[in-house]
C-alpha cells in the first residue's frame, strides 16, 4: 500500500452507500439526540444532502472541522461520505500553531469552525486560510467568516459519487515521531471496516440499541461510536464531552443499552458515592478501549453496577482489533481475541504485535516512507508487545513505541520538547511518560537552563500556553543540570528518575 495523494484517482468501481448513512430504513425512527435536539434518520438524511449541496466540495477534496460534539459535527461527516469529499477533523484543543501544521498539510477547500475556536481561527497566518472558505457554526459576531447557519433539509437532492473504495473517506492526524502531525488516512473501505469491527466488538449493534456517546467525533474514538450506531439504525445520544451530573442524567433518561467511552469516565462512576445500579440497568454491554482495566476499578464497577468492562485493543491506524469480554482478576493485560476479521500475529524477534485486516488505514497522508514502514509486507506494525495463551487470547506487555498516552489522547515527546525549546533562556530539554493513576500518563518535562538565567516552572507553563494544546502542558517540570547522554551523545530519556518519586515510565 502506498501513501494517499492529496488528489483522487478519479472514479471508477463505486463503493455502495453506507446504509442508512444515506438510505434510511425507517425515516421516522429517532436517530440522534443532542440535548433537547432530537434528529429523526430522516431528518438527518436530508440535512446531510443539504449541507452536501451547501458545501459543493468534490470528490478528493478537503473539508476540515473544527467543532464540538454536536449535530454539524455528524453531518460534516455524512457530507463526505456522500460527496466523496474527504473529511479531516480537527482537535478542537488545538492552539493556533498546531491548527496551521494541519491546515499546512491536508489543504482544505473548506473549514468548519465553531464561533468558540474563532480566537484560535483569526491567529493563523493569513496564508494558512489563502483559497479556504471559513464557515462558522455558531453567532460568528464581527467575524469576516461566512455563517453556516441552521442545516435543515431542504428537499434537495445530491447524488451519491460513485468513488473507489480506496478513495480517502477521512484523515485523522495525530502526533507524529518528530513533532509533525501524521495523516492517518482511512479510505471507504477501511471506514466500513471500523464500523463493522466496531458493532462485532461490542456484540452486533440493532435498531433497537441506544448509544450513549461523549468522545469527541473529531478523535476515532467518537467517530467509530457514532457513526457504527447511525449505520445500523441505533439511537445516539451526543453529548459535548463528559461531566458526571450530566451523564448520569443522560443515563436515567435515555436508558442506553451500550456504551463505549475511556476507563476513566466508567471509574468516576464507580466511585461517585451515589452510584446507583439503576444508572446501568438498562444495559447490556459496557466497553472500553486500552490496554488494560485494573482489577480495581474491575471491581468496583461490577460491584456497583454487576456488569462487567469489557475491554478492545486498537488504535487510529486499525481499530478495533481484539476485545476481551471476561474479566481477568488474576492479572491485567488481557486484550482478547481479534474481532471484525483482524488477523493478530507476534514478531518472534522484537515481540511487537503485527495486525491486518478491513479496519486497518490506507496508509499515512501524504507519507511513503512512513506508509511503507508501518505496513511492511501488507501488516500493521502496532508498536506494541504482546503474546498470546493457550487459550488463544492476546495479553498487552508494553509499547515499543515512545508515545505518551493521557486520557487516550496521544503526545509525542519531541513535540513538546521542541515547544519548550523556543524558550530564550532554556538550553535543553527532555520530556518522558510517567505512570499517572488517573490519567494513564502524564508527560513530564526535565529543563536545563541557559547560564545567570532565571526560570520557573510556572514560567515554562506560561510560555507553552498557546504554542501547544493544554493536555500537552507537562504535568511536572524539574530544572537540571545536564540531561544524561547516550554513548551516541543522543539524550538517554531511559535514565532520567524524578526526585523523590517514581520513575517515569
Amino acid at each position: 500500500m502506498v501513501a494517499m495523494s492529496s488528489r483522487s484517482s478519479g472514479p471508477s468501481a463505486g463503493s455502495a452507500p453506507l446504509g442508512p448513512l444515506h438510505d434510511p430504513a425507517d425515516p421516522d425512527a429517532t436517530a440522534l439526540v443532542f440535548g433537547d435536539d432530537v434528529w429523526t434518520y430522516g431528518r438527518l438524511h436530508g440535512a446531510a444532502l443539504a449541507l452536501t449541496a451547501r458545501l459543493a466540495v468534490p470528490a478528493g477534496e478537503r473539508i476540515a472541522f473544527m467543532l464540538p460534539n454536536c449535530p454539524e459535527g455528524v453531518l460534516v461527516y455524512l457530507a463526505c461520505l456522500r460527496s466523496g469529499a474527504v473529511a479531516v477533523p480537527v482537535n478542537v484543543r488545538f492552539a493556533a500553531p498546531e491548527l496551521a501544521r494541519v491546515l499546512e498539510r491536508c489543504r482544505p477547500a473548506v473549514l468548519v469552525a465553531h464561533a468558540a475556536h474563532l480566537a484560535v481561527v483569526d491567529d493563523l497566518p493569513s496564508d494558512v486560510l489563502e483559497s479556504v472558505r471559513v464557515l462558522v457554526v455558531g453567532d460568528p459576531g464581527s467575524s469576516r467568516h461566512e455563517p453556516l447557519g441552521p442545516v435543515a433539509e431542504s428537499g434537495v437532492e445530491v447524488e451519491h459519487a460513485e468513488v473507489p473504495e480506496d478513495h480517502p473517506a477521512v484523515v485523522f492526524f495525530t502526533s507524529g515521531s518528530t513533532g509533525e502531525p501524521k495523516g492517518v488516512v482511512h479510505s471507504h473501505r477501511s471506514v466500513r471496516g471500523i464500523l463493522d469491527s466496531t458493532s462485532d466488538a461490542l456484540g452486533d449493534i440493532t435498531a433497537a440499541d441506544v448509544l450513549q456517546v461523549s468522545d469527541p467525533l473529531v478523535h476515532i474514538s467518537g467517530f467509530m461510536e457514532t457513526m457504527t450506531g447511525l449505520l445500523r439504525g441505533a439511537r445516539v445520544i451526543l453529548s459535548d464531552g463528559f461531566d458526571l451530573p450530566g451523564y448520569v442524567a443522560g443515563l436515567r433518561a435515555h436508558r442506553p443499552t451500550l456504551v463505549c467511552t475511556h476507563l476513566d469516565v466508567l471509574a468516576q462512576l464507580a466511585r461517585d458515592p451515589a452510584a446507583d445500579a439503576d444508572w446501568f440497568s438498562s444495559f447490556r454491554g459496557v466497553y472500553t478501549g486500552g490496554d488494560t482495566v485494573p482489577a480495581d476499578v474491575q471491581r468496583d464497577f461490577s460491584d456497583r453496577f454487576g456488569l462487567p468492562i469489557a475491554v478492545g485493543w486498537g488504535m487510529t491506524e486499525a481499530i478495533w482489533l481484539t476485545v476481551n469480554r471476561r474479566p481477568r482478576l488474576d492479572r491485567d493485560g488481557c486484550i482478547g481475541e481479534p474481532v471484525g476479521g483482524a488477523e493478530i500475529r507476534r514478531d518472534e524477534t522484537t515481540g511487537e504485535l503485527l495486525a491486518r485486516g478491513p479496519m486497518v488505514m490506507s496508509g499515512y497522508w501524504e507519507d511513503d516512507e512512513l506508509t511503507r514502514t508501518a505496513l511492511a509486507d501488507g501488516w500493521l506494525h502496532t508498536g506494541d508487545v504482546g503474546s498470546r495463551d493457550p487459550e488463544g487470547a492476546w495479553w498487552y506487555e508494553g509499547r515499543i513505541k515512545d508515545l505518551i498516552v493521557r486520557r487516550t489522547s496521544k503526545i509525542t515527546p519531541g513535540e513538546v520538547e521542541s515547544a519548550i525549546d523556543l524558550h530564550p533562556s532554556v538550553l535543553a530539554s527532555a520530556v518522558v511518560a510517567a505512570a499517572d493513576r488517573e490519567e494513564g500518563q502524564v508527560p513530564v518535562a526535565f529543563v536545563v537552563t541557559r547560564p545567570e538565567t532565571s526560570l520557573t516552572a510556572s514560567d515554562v507553563i506560561e510560555f507553552l500556553r498557546g504554542r501547544i494544546a493544554a493536555y500537552k502542558l507537562p504535568a511536572r517540570i524539574h530544572f537540571v543540570d545536564a540531561l544524561p547522554l547516550t554513548v551516541s551523545g543522543k539524550v538517554d530519556h531511559h535514565a532520567l528518575r524524578e526526585p523523590d518519586g517514581p520513575d517515569p515510565g
